[in-house]
């Protein structure tokens, strides 16, 4: 839709006669710009909030474990383990609002470029190994010899997130595929989980930042993936995908992140 305004400049033609000029702007871009000097606005006052909570919250946290220590009572230690869990919570939300922050100011110069698939299968272990549920991570990797230009805790960052998103919204019976693919002109890093679709009006908001569809989630995952993808030019979308599980055709949630180039420089092959 369009916005149109008019304005009535009188005396100024050719022949002195009233011009009348209109104005017409895409509402869609209007709309955008708010958005997003609203976001600004909000992330610049929740990481002020997050720096204020930080350190009452570690004292808080300290105090609890010491007491945690000199308490016997059954009934007195559960107290003490409610709070103690809401405050890891609660710092886990205010690292997540500072990370951000610390996005935001970040040196982006580009490194030196990165074995896709060699790091994708690190950082897949590792996450196998730390996330101590009892998922089962499936890597499908058909990226080999390809590089790609991210930082190496940026991608690391990007893939947990979202590796961590399969695990606490997936179907917890069906594996959770990781898959790299060297597409022409494109390479293709994605995330993989069972489950229904996801809902129209969660769908249209599933990369803004603080919104989440579970109440214990901070909401921040998937915006930082934004946010980091698109530092090094690469996209990050949503999407329902059929996967072969050697029965047949599984469809299921999908994030990908797509790196691309026109230069070349993402998906180079390995020298």
């Amino acid at each position: 839709s369009l916005r149109v305004r008019s304005c009535l400049s009188p005396g100024a033609g050719d022949a002195g006669n009233d011009l009348c000029v209109l104005f017409l702007q895409d509402r869609r871009e209007i709309e955008a710009r708010i958005r997003t000097e609203k976001l600004a606005a909000m992330g610049r006052v929740s990481a002020a909030v997050a720096h204020e909570i930080r350190n009452p919250l570690a004292a808080i946290s300290q105090a609890n474990a010491l007491l945690l220590e000199e308490l016997a009572d059954t009934t007195q230690r559960r107290l003490a383990s409610i709070v103690q869990s809401q405050s890891q919570r609660l710092a886990a939300t205010v690292d997540d609002i500072l990370d951000v922050v610390r996005i935001d100011h970040q040196d982006m110069t580009y490194p030196q470029p990165l074995p896709l698939d060699e790091l994708v299968l690190t950082i897949c272990s590792e996450w196998r190994l730390s996330c101590g549920l009892p998922t089962i991570l499936e890597t499908h990797l058909h990226a080999n010899g390809t590089t790609v230009l991210f930082r190496p805790e940026h991608l690391r960052r990007v893939l947990v997130n979202l590796l961590d998103n399969a695990a606490r919204h997936g179907d917890p019976t069906v594996p959770i595929r990781v898959v790299t693919e060297q597409l022409t002109g494109r390479c293709e890093l994605a995330v993989w989980s069972g489950g229904p679709p996801l809902d129209a009006s969660v769908e249209r908001h599933l990369f803004e930042p603080f919104f989440s569809s579970n109440s214990r989630s901070s909401g921040l995952g998937l915006y930082i993936c934004r946010e980091l993808s698109s530092r090094y030019g690469a996209g990050i979308q949503y999407r329902r995908r059929p996967f072969d599980d050697g029965g047949g055709l599984v469809t299921g949630n999908e994030f990908c992140l797509t790196m691309t180039d026109p230069s070349g420089r993402f998906g180079a092959p390995l020298q």
